[in-house]
């Protein structure tokens, strides 16, 4: 289970985050960017591609974020599993593997997700919503 320490989060846009959230021994780099008036966008820029950050677009008016890697392995049930999101759409996963250094991000009303490399793309998991 995450800890509670996850969801402490802080009023404005959070400082960019270094990790290696892709496992390849490259240092990365995540930060939240506001795009336009009321958008926000969490940008990925990888050791391995620092020309091609990945970008993962947030709900508009979504300031309050806060980015974080996970601290150890853990298995956790997916958002859509617990009954949260659109009851008209499938929910391909279950479960995720967040892996030790994974990119995780949520915001104050204690909704969690993960961004993971899959050797192409971040792709990203809701665990709580």
């Amino acid at each position: 289970m995450l800890t509670p320490w996850l969801l402490l989060v802080a009023a404005s846009l959070p400082a960019p985050l270094a990790g290696d959230f892709d496992h390849d021994g490259k240092p990365d780099a995540a930060a939240v960017v506001r795009e336009g008036d009321t958008a926000y966008v969490l940008t990925i820029k990888r050791g391995a591609a620092p020309d091609a950050p990945a970008r993962i677009p947030l709900r508009k008016g979504y300031p309050n974020i806060f980015l974080t890697t996970a601290e150890a392995r853990s298995v956790e049930a997916t958002a859509c599993a617990k009954g949260a999101g659109p009851h008209d759409e499938p929910c391909p996963d279950k479960v995720v593997t967040v892996e030790k250094g994974d990119l995780l991000f949520g915001s104050p009303e204690a909704s969690l997700a993960v961004a993971k490399w899959d050797g192409r793309a971040f792709r990203v998991t809701w665990i709580s919503d």
